[in-house]
Protein backbone atom coordinates (compact mmCIF):
# COMPACT_ATOMS: atom_id res chain seq x y z
CA UNK A 1 0.00 0.00 0.00
CA UNK A 2 2.73 2.09 1.17
CA UNK A 3 4.54 1.67 -2.20
CA UNK A 4 1.29 2.41 -4.30
CA UNK A 5 0.76 5.94 -2.54
CA UNK A 6 4.71 6.60 -3.17
CA UNK A 7 4.90 5.66 -6.78
CA UNK A 8 1.66 7.58 -7.22
CA UNK A 9 3.18 10.73 -5.53
CA UNK A 10 6.06 10.28 -7.58
CA UNK A 11 3.78 10.38 -10.90
CA UNK A 12 2.41 13.60 -10.21
CA UNK A 13 3.31 16.54 -12.29
CA UNK A 14 4.72 19.23 -9.86
CA UNK A 15 2.47 21.60 -11.80
CA UNK A 16 -0.78 19.74 -10.38
CA UNK A 17 1.18 19.68 -6.94
CA UNK A 18 2.26 23.42 -6.53
CA UNK A 19 -1.89 24.26 -7.96
CA UNK A 20 -3.51 22.25 -5.45
CA UNK A 21 -1.10 23.92 -2.61
CA UNK A 22 -2.24 27.17 -4.31
CA UNK A 23 -5.78 26.29 -4.29
CA UNK A 24 -6.17 25.13 -0.56
CA UNK A 25 -3.93 28.19 0.27
CA UNK A 26 -6.56 30.39 -1.43
CA UNK A 27 -9.69 27.72 0.10
CA UNK A 28 -7.85 28.43 3.73
CA UNK A 29 -7.11 32.62 3.19
CA UNK A 30 -10.75 32.89 2.22
CA UNK A 31 -12.39 31.04 5.24
CA UNK A 32 -10.26 32.72 7.32
CA UNK A 33 -11.37 36.53 5.30
CA UNK A 34 -14.84 35.55 5.88
CA UNK A 35 -14.87 34.09 9.16
CA UNK A 36 -12.72 36.88 10.82
CA UNK A 37 -13.14 40.09 8.89
CA UNK A 38 -11.02 42.81 10.22
CA UNK A 39 -9.09 40.14 12.76
CA UNK A 40 -8.11 38.68 10.04
CA UNK A 41 -4.24 39.67 9.91
CA UNK A 42 -3.99 38.94 14.04
CA UNK A 43 -5.21 35.31 13.31
CA UNK A 44 -2.98 34.23 10.29
CA UNK A 45 -0.21 35.81 13.50
CA UNK A 46 -2.04 33.40 15.91
CA UNK A 47 -2.01 30.65 13.43
CA UNK A 48 1.92 31.29 12.38
CA UNK A 49 2.19 31.20 16.17
CA UNK A 50 0.35 27.62 16.38
CA UNK A 51 2.47 25.81 13.66
CA UNK A 52 5.30 26.88 15.11
CA UNK A 53 4.63 25.30 18.58
CA UNK A 54 3.79 22.45 17.52
CA UNK A 55 6.57 21.84 15.29
CA UNK A 56 9.08 23.38 17.98
CA UNK A 57 7.16 20.81 19.98
CA UNK A 58 8.02 17.76 17.80
CA UNK A 59 11.41 19.02 17.86
CA UNK A 60 11.75 19.36 21.33
CA UNK A 61 9.83 15.83 22.26
CA UNK A 62 12.35 13.99 19.40
CA UNK A 63 15.31 15.96 21.08
CA UNK A 64 14.12 14.25 24.87
CA UNK A 65 13.22 11.06 23.47
CA UNK A 66 9.20 12.02 24.73
CA UNK A 67 7.36 11.98 21.19
CA UNK A 68 4.55 9.65 20.96
CA UNK A 69 1.88 9.76 18.06
CA UNK A 70 -0.91 9.96 20.76
CA UNK A 71 0.45 13.04 22.24
CA UNK A 72 0.96 14.45 18.88
CA UNK A 73 -2.26 13.86 18.08
CA UNK A 74 -3.68 15.53 21.66
CA UNK A 75 -1.23 18.39 20.34
CA UNK A 76 -3.06 18.95 16.88
CA UNK A 77 -6.74 18.67 18.73
CA UNK A 78 -5.38 20.96 21.51
CA UNK A 79 -4.45 23.35 18.28
CA UNK A 80 -7.43 23.51 16.64
CA UNK A 81 -9.41 24.38 19.55
CA UNK A 82 -6.94 27.26 19.69
CA UNK A 83 -8.48 28.35 16.46
CA UNK A 84 -11.62 27.73 17.33
CA UNK A 85 -10.93 29.52 20.54
CA UNK A 86 -10.33 32.98 18.49
CA UNK A 87 -13.02 32.41 16.00
CA UNK A 88 -15.27 31.68 18.81
CA UNK A 89 -14.30 35.13 20.39
CA UNK A 90 -14.52 36.89 17.51
CA UNK A 91 -18.15 35.69 16.67
CA UNK A 92 -18.84 37.21 20.35
CA UNK A 93 -17.16 40.48 19.53
CA UNK A 94 -19.15 41.07 16.59
CA UNK A 95 -22.60 39.98 18.08
CA UNK A 96 -21.31 42.90 21.14
CA UNK A 97 -20.07 45.40 18.37
CA UNK A 98 -17.13 45.36 20.41
CA UNK A 99 -14.29 44.29 18.60
CA UNK A 100 -11.71 44.74 21.17
CA UNK A 101 -12.82 41.52 22.46
CA UNK A 102 -11.61 39.25 20.12
CA UNK A 103 -8.48 41.61 19.61
CA UNK A 104 -7.88 40.88 22.97
CA UNK A 105 -8.46 37.18 22.71
CA UNK A 106 -6.26 36.46 19.53
CA UNK A 107 -3.51 38.96 21.68
CA UNK A 108 -3.89 36.20 25.00
CA UNK A 109 -3.80 33.20 22.63
CA UNK A 110 -0.63 34.35 20.64
CA UNK A 111 1.16 35.10 23.90
CA UNK A 112 0.63 32.00 25.81
CA UNK A 113 1.48 30.40 22.02
CA UNK A 114 4.48 32.56 22.05
CA UNK A 115 5.58 30.91 25.84
CA UNK A 116 5.03 27.71 24.71
CA UNK A 117 7.42 28.51 21.87
CA UNK A 118 9.86 29.40 24.32
CA UNK A 119 9.56 26.52 26.46
CA UNK A 120 9.61 23.92 23.76
CA UNK A 121 13.31 26.07 22.69
CA UNK A 122 14.84 25.34 26.25
CA UNK A 123 13.68 21.62 26.54
CA UNK A 124 15.11 20.72 22.89
CA UNK A 125 18.17 22.32 24.63
CA UNK A 126 18.70 25.45 22.92
CA UNK A 127 17.57 27.75 25.70
CA UNK A 128 21.10 29.50 25.27
CA UNK A 129 19.66 31.51 22.25
CA UNK A 130 17.28 32.99 24.43
CA UNK A 131 18.43 36.51 26.13
CA UNK A 132 18.80 35.42 29.56
CA UNK A 133 16.12 37.93 30.73
CA UNK A 134 13.56 36.48 28.54
CA UNK A 135 14.62 32.97 30.42
CA UNK A 136 14.04 34.82 34.18
CA UNK A 137 10.96 36.21 32.63
CA UNK A 138 9.76 32.79 31.29
CA UNK A 139 10.62 31.06 34.52
CA UNK A 140 9.25 33.47 36.94
CA UNK A 141 5.41 32.72 34.58
CA UNK A 142 6.12 28.99 35.01
CA UNK A 143 6.47 29.28 38.64
CA UNK A 144 3.43 31.59 39.13
CA UNK A 145 1.64 28.90 36.72
CA UNK A 146 2.19 25.96 39.60
CA UNK A 147 1.53 28.35 42.56
CA UNK A 148 -1.88 28.89 40.91
CA UNK A 149 -2.38 25.22 40.17
CA UNK A 150 -1.53 23.87 43.67
CA UNK A 151 -3.97 26.68 44.99
CA UNK A 152 -6.63 25.86 43.05
CA UNK A 153 -6.60 21.90 43.65
CA UNK A 154 -7.74 20.64 47.10
CA UNK A 155 -4.98 19.77 49.59
CA UNK A 156 -2.27 20.65 47.57
CA UNK A 157 -0.63 18.77 44.54
CA UNK A 158 1.48 15.89 45.66
CA UNK A 159 2.75 14.62 42.32
CA UNK A 160 4.07 17.42 39.84
CA UNK A 161 3.50 15.07 37.13
CA UNK A 162 0.21 16.59 37.34
CA UNK A 163 1.46 19.96 36.76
Amino acid sequence: MWQQIASAIEDLNPEILKNACLALAGIFTSIVSTLMGEHQHLFYWLFSFVVADYLTGIFAAARTGTWSSREGLRGVVRKFLILLTAIGFHGVDQILNEPWIGAWAIGALSLNELISILENIEKSGFGSIIPRRVRDMLALVQEEHKTRLKNKLPGGVKNERAL
